[in-house]
C-alpha cells in the first residue's frame, strides 16, 4: 500500500514545491500589492478574475482531460500523435473564432461588469491571453503522463516566477494597477508557448481525425458547461457582492479568498500527482479499496491543512496587510472551509473519468449552482461578506454530496467512512476550541495554533486512526523521503511515450 502512497507522494512533493515557493513570494508581496493598489482596484481584479475563471473552461473545451484520459487508450504513438495533433488544430480554430466573438462585444461587456467602457484594454488583453495560454496545457499534460513531475514544475515555475517580476515592475514600477497585472500574464504566456513550440511540434501530427475529436469532445465537452458553472458559483460571490456593496468591500472578501486559497494548493498538487496513477491502476482488481485506502490519507492531510489556516487567518491578515484590509481576516475560515469541501471533488472525479461517465459533472453543478446562487440573493443583503462566504459553502456541499452519488454509481470506490468521519471530526473539535478560547493578540491566536495543530495527529492516534502496520510504514515512507528524491522516471507500467524520437 505505501509504496503507492511514496510513488504519488513523491511527485505530488515536487509538483507542490513550485507552487509552494511561488505561493511564498506572492504571500511576502501582499504587503506590497495592498499598498499600491486601493481596496477599489482590488475590487476591479475581483471582477477581473471571476471573467477569467469562468473564460478559462470555454478556452479549454474540456480537452485537458480529454488528453489525460483518452492518451491511456491509444494503442501506438501513431494514435497519440494523432489525439495532440487534433487537439492543437482544434484550440486554433475554435478559440480563434471564440477570441475575435469577445474582443468585439469587449465594451458591452465592460458596461456589463463596471458599469463604464473604462476597462475596455483590460478586457482584451484578458482575452488574448486565454487564446495564448490555451496552447500550454498540451505540452504540460505530456510531462505528466510522462510523470516527469520535476520538469513540469519548473516550467510552472518559471511561469509564475516571470508572471511575478513583470507584475512588480508594471504594477509598482510604473503604476499600471490592473492593466498591468493583465499585460504581464499576456507576455509571459507568450513566452512559455515559443519556448513550448518545439515540444508541441515534436509530440504531434498535424492532422485532423474527426473521429479523434468526437471522442475526446464527447468525454471532455460536458466539463465546459460543469466548469463554467462551476467557476460562476465559486466566483460570483463577489459579483453579487458589487451588487450590494461598495467595490471596497468587494476588495476586502478578494484579500480574504487570496488566503484561504492557500488551502488548495495541496489538492492541486494532488491532483497533478494522481490522475496519472489512478488511469495507470484503473485495471487492478484492487482498485476500488487500494483508491478508497489513499482517499482517507489525502484527507487527512487536507484537514489539517484547512484547520490551520483557519486558526491563523487572525495573525497572518493582520501582519501582512494594512488596517484597510484586515476585515478579511473573519471570513477567511469560512472560504477555506467551502475551498476544502470543493477540493474533495478532485477524488471523486476518479470514478466519473474512469467510467468515462462525465454528463454527470454539469449536473452536480447546476444543482450546487442553484444552491450558491439563491445563497447569495438571500443572505448577502443580511450578512454582507459573511453571507457570500456561507453561501459559497452550501454550494461547495451539495456539489460533494451530488457528484459522490454519481461518481459511486459508475465506479464505486469503497471509501473508509469511519476514518474520514474521524479526520473531520478532529479537526472541527480542535477549531472549535480556537474559536471558544477567543485570543485577544497576535501572539496568544499564534501560541493557541500551534499547540492545536501539534493535537491534530496526537488526536488521530489516540482514537485509533493509524493501525500498527501503517505507523510503521510511515516511518519506513519518512526514512526513504529523508534519503532519496523524488524521481522524474516513469512508472514501469505506464505505455511508451510520443515525440520521445526528437
Amino acid at each position: 500500500m505505501f509504496d503507492n502512497v511514496r510513488r504519488i507522494s513523491s511527485h505530488l512533493l515536487v509538483y507542490g514545491s513550485a507552487d509552494v515557493a511561488i505561493l511564498a513570494t506572492t504571500f511576502l508581496l501582499l504587503p506590497v500589492y495592498t499598498r499600491v493598489l486601493s481596496p477599489s482596484d482590488y475590487g476591479v481584479l475581483a471582477l477581473v478574475l471571476v471573467l477569467e475563471a469562468v473564460l478559462k473552461p470555454l478556452y479549454r473545451w474540456g480537452l485537458d482531460t480529454s488528453f489525460l484520459r483518452l492518451y491511456y487508450d491509444c494503442r501506438n504513438d501513431a494514435e497519440r500523435r494523432t489525439l495532440a495533433g487534433t487537439i492543437i488544430l482544434f484550440l486554433l480554430g475554435a478559440n480563434g473564432g471564440l477570441t475575435l466573438l469577445l474582443l468585439a462585444f469587449a465594451p458591452a461587456i465592460s458596461s456589463a461588469l463596471f458599469g463604464v467602457h473604462d476597462h475596455v484594454t483590460i478586457l482584451s488583453l484578458l482575452f488574448a491571453n486565454g487564446f495564448i495560454a490555451s496552447f500550454i496545457f498540451p505540452a504540460l499534460t505530456r510531462l505528466q503522463i510522462q510523470e516527469k513531475s520535476r520538469a513540469y514544475a519548473t516550467l510552472n515555475f518559471v511561469r509564475s516566477l516571470g508572471t511575478i517580476v513583470l507584475r512588480l515592475v508594471f504594477v509598482v514600477g510604473l503604476r499600471w494597477n490592473v492593466t498591468g497585472i493583465v499585460l504581464a500574464d499576456v507576455i509571459v504566456s507568450t513566452l512559455m508557448v515559443a519556448g513550448l513550440s518545439p515540444t508541441i511540434h515534436a509530440m504531434t501530427t498535424w492532422r485532423f481525425s474527426r473521429s479523434v475529436a468526437r471522442e475526446m469532445l464527447q468525454f471532455g465537452f460536458p466539463r465546459v458547461p460543469q466548469g463554467v458553472m462551476h467557476q460562476g458559483m465559486m466566483m460570483s460571490d463577489r459579483f453579487f457582492l458589487a451588487l450590494y456593496l461598495p467595490l471596497e468591500q468587494v476588495g476586502v472578501y478578494l484579500i480574504g479568498i487570496s488566503i484561504a486559497s492557500v488551502v488548495k494548493l495541496y489538492p492541486a498538487a494532488f491532483t497533478t500527482a494522481w490522475m496519472p496513477f489512478a488511469f495507470d491502476s484503473m485495471r487492478r482488481a484492487d482498485a476500488p479499496r487500494l483508491f478508497g485506502r489513499l482517499a482517507s490519507y489525502a484527507f487527512t492531510v487536507l484537514s489539517f491543512l484547512t484547520l490551520a489556516l483557519a486558526c491563523l487567518a487572525g495573525p497572518v491578515v493582520e501582519l501582512m496587510t494594512p488596517h484597510t484590509f484586515h476585515a478579511s481576516a473573519r471570513i477567511v475560515p469560512f472560504l477555506a472551509l467551502g475551498m476544502a469541501i470543493q477540493s474533495t471533488s478532485d477524488f471523486l472525479s476518479t470514478s466519473i473519468n474512469v467510467a468515462k461517465r462525465t454528463h454527470a459533472y454539469p449536473i452536480a453543478t447546476a444543482v450546487a449552482g442553484f444552491v450558491s446562487l439563491s445563497g447569495y440573493f438571500l443572505l448577502i443583503p443580511r450578512w454582507g461578506l459573511f453571507g457570500a462566504a456561507a453561501s459559497l459553502v452550501a454550494g461547495q456541499i451539495v456539489f460533494v454530496a451530488t457528484l459522490s452519488y454519481f461518481a459511486q454509481r459508475y465506479f464505486p470506490i469503497r471509501y473508509e467512512w469511519g476514518r474520514l468521519g474521524m479526520t473531520a471530526g478532529v479537526a472541527a473539535a480542535l477549531y472549535g476550541i480556537m474559536v471558544t478560547a477567543s485570543p485577544t493578540s497576535n501572539a496568544e491566536a499564534l501560541s493557541i495554533a500551534i499547540a492545536l495543530l501539534v493535537a491534530y495527529p496526537v488526536g488521530l492516534i489516540g482514537l485509533g486512526f493509524f493501525k500498527t502496520s501503517e505507523l510503521r510504514e510511515i516511518r519506513q515512507l519518512w526514512t526513504s523521503f529523508r534519503g532519496a528524491p523524488a524521481s522524474d522516471k516513469p512508472a514501469p507500467s505506464a505505455p511508451a511515450e510520443f515525440g520521445d524520437r526528437t
